[in-house]
């Protein structure tokens, strides 16, 4: 997959938007202080689901605080139907509360988009580095150069972070105020009857039959959930900032994908993503990583859930990641609205005795 398969939305008049940035974190945030942003950033890789911008506030001439805003994207072909950036600040919020649980700090958010034009939240950008995915971090970056010890204690670090997400009641504070308070998928039959219309949605017509066999597959043998969480939704190794300096999480980012349900789907995306752009695009692992089996094991160990439903999520996982390279193709060549690697891969892991 290259990186034109993987399209960004764009920013209009930027430079307005970094004097309407400055003016609000002037007057909303840092009161009575002169505030400067000398310019703002684009990076690559943005996603469609939201713009990122890079900048720095340089505060009264002296203390310069570098700082990440996310701007919900507007248009035509973005990657979900719907997109509550207001609630992934609120999730952020509560689960920052929970101690052994690195996120981003939170600045401020403005929801109405009177603004910029579109809602969005600023956070403080966290030193660190992240696992490129574009090309997967298998061909690609900085992972290349690490050794196998580094990277199986970087892999082991993560699913830790994932099992103290999923020890969390949340019926309980701090999560359980925002459980109530927001709409998004709370079982999977709920998700499942979200992908079904994301499905309808996002492939506008076009069939994609190998995803249709996954679903009618997870709904014939769609298991009793053993408990709920919340999950992180997008758990993979491309939305961790790892500290730079040593094998610990600095930060888990993007929770777009947030739903409740059984947390085993967390690990099992986490494990189908890897093994997807690895296995599923014809290239090896890099030496180190954990295997499938023994990844599952630590994190039932150290979160206390059952991990026996692992092959029913990991097609969960491909179906879901199938459909989602669907629609960003759609916004681009197309080539893989109705078939790709990841649809195929989904088909062999099904395959799979369970």
């Amino acid at each position: 997959m290259t990186q034109e398969l993987r399209p960004t939305p764009s920013l209009d008049a930027p430079d307005t938007v970094r004097l309407s940035l400055q003016d609000w974190l002037t007057e909303s945030v840092y009161p009575n202080r002169k505030l400067i942003i000398p310019a703002i950033v684009i990076p690559e890789n943005t996603g469609m689901s939201n713009i990122t911008l890079l900048f720095d506030c340089v505060l009264d001439d002296q203390e310069t605080m570098p700082m990440v805003a996310r701007l919900q994207a507007q248009g035509d072909k973005l990657a979900f139907p719907e997109y509550n950036l207001p609630m992934q600040y609120a999730a952020m919020e509560a689960l920052g509360k929970i101690s052994g649980l690195q996120l981003p700090q939170l600045v401020a958010q403005e929801p109405s988009g009177e603004i910029l034009g579109t809602p969005f939240y600023i956070m403080q950008r966290c030193d660190g580095r992240i696992p490129p995915d574009m090309p997967p971090y298998h061909m690609d970056g900085w992972l290349l150069d690490a050794s196998p010890a580094d990277r199986k204690a970087l892999w082991n670090s993560a699913i830790s972070m994932i099992a103290t997400l999923h020890a969390q009641d949340p019926t309980a504070a701090p999560l359980a105020e925002f459980v109530q308070q927001y709409n998004f998928p709370k079982s999977l039959d709920e998700q499942l009857r979200y992908w079904e219309h994301y499905m309808a949605w996002g492939l506008e017509g076009a069939r994609n039959e190998a995803c249709e066999q996954a679903l009618a597959w997870l709904r014939q043998h769609q298991p009793e959930e053993q408990c709920l969480r919340l999950c992180w939704g997008d758990s993979r190794m491309a939305n961790v900032i790892f500290d730079p300096t040593k094998n610990e999480i600095a930060a888990l980012l993007d929770w777009e994908m947030l739903c409740m349900g059984d947390p085993l789907q967390d690990i099992a995306w986490w494990i189908f993503m890897d093994e997807v752009f690895s296995h599923g695009i014809g290239i090896p692992r890099l030496e180190g990583f954990p295997d499938i089996d023994t990844s599952a094991q630590l994190w039932s160990t150290l979160s206390g859930h059952k991990y026996d439903k692992l092959h029913y999520y990991r097609v969960y996982a491909g179906m879901r990641i199938s459909l989602i390279l669907a629609r960003m193709s759609l916004a681009t060549d197309g080539s893989m609205v109705e078939d790709s690697f990841a649809s195929q891969y989904t088909l062999k892991v099904m395959s799979e005795k369970n």
